[in-house]
């Protein structure tokens, strides 16, 4: 399986500074993902916890029983990058950097994203300032989004791909409120690796999804769109 087709059905995830309150931000993802039934390990990562939602909780990246198929990073940028260091070092096949303050910020920013996007090395990256990915089909929630506390989230075949989060969010919610399914749901944020057409490409490609819609701010490989955008039509979707 491919890195991407690794991160959106992981058999793994790693949750690197999950909280153990469960009322917090960063309490969120463990248990979303509890909740909605994920079959695969989840090993929350917080030096300060020894369990997180009745799990074992690790110290450290390199503490991990094994290589994660795909990791959330819920740390701010100053300590990301470390972060994604280590999990590329761990053999993560790739990882979600939710934080914010990159290159949607200032040149300072920016400079800090190229140095997120080293530090991942051959690691896939989706984001940063992104809400993350949500595989409805599945049952994976890789996300901290209060959208996801709806009790109730039919899936159904419509795919979302969109670089704001805030729209994302909003598609979930509203169209659970009217019965409307999704299989899954990508907000790649910044882009410093994975774009859209990644994204699209790939979704392009899942028996789950018959329609794919994307909220696009800017396109920067017309190429890589171009060639999804054909593959869609000859699969009728």
């Amino acid at each position: 399986m491919s890195a991407l087709g690794q991160l959106l059905r992981p058999r793994s995830v790693a949750v690197i500074g999950a909280s153990a309150d469960a009322s917090k931000m960063t309490g969120r993802p463990v248990g979303y993902l509890q909740r909605h039934g994920f079959p695969g390990a989840i090993w929350p990562v917080n030096p300060r916890a020894t369990t997180i939602a009745g799990l074992p909780c690790f110290p450290e990246v390199a503490a991990l029983p094994g290589a994660p198929d795909a990791a959330i990073v819920l740390l701010g940028p100053e300590r990301a990058e470390a972060a994604v260091r280590d999990l590329a070092a761990r053999g993560c096949a790739a990882a979600i950097v939710l934080a914010s303050g990159y290159g949607e910020a200032n040149a300072e920013g920016a400079a800090r994203q190229e140095a997120l996007k080293r530090a991942a090395g051959p690691m896939r990256l989706l984001g940063p300032n992104t809400i993350g990915l949500v595989n409805l089909t599945d049952g994976i929630m890789l996300s901290a989004t209060g959208a996801l506390e709806v009790g109730d989230l039919p899936a159904g075949a419509i795919s979302v791909v969109s670089q704001s989060g805030g729209i994302l969010g909003a598609l979930l919610s509203r169209a659970a409120d009217r019965g409307i399914g999704f299989a899954k749901l990508v907000s790649t944020g910044n882009e410093a690796d994975l774009d859209s057409s990644d994204l699209i490409a790939e979704l392009v490609e899942d028996e789950a999804t018959r329609v794919i819609a994307v909220y696009m701010e800017g396109l920067r490989r017309p190429e890589a769109f171009r060639a999804a955008a054909r593959r869609a039509a000859e699969l009728g979707k």
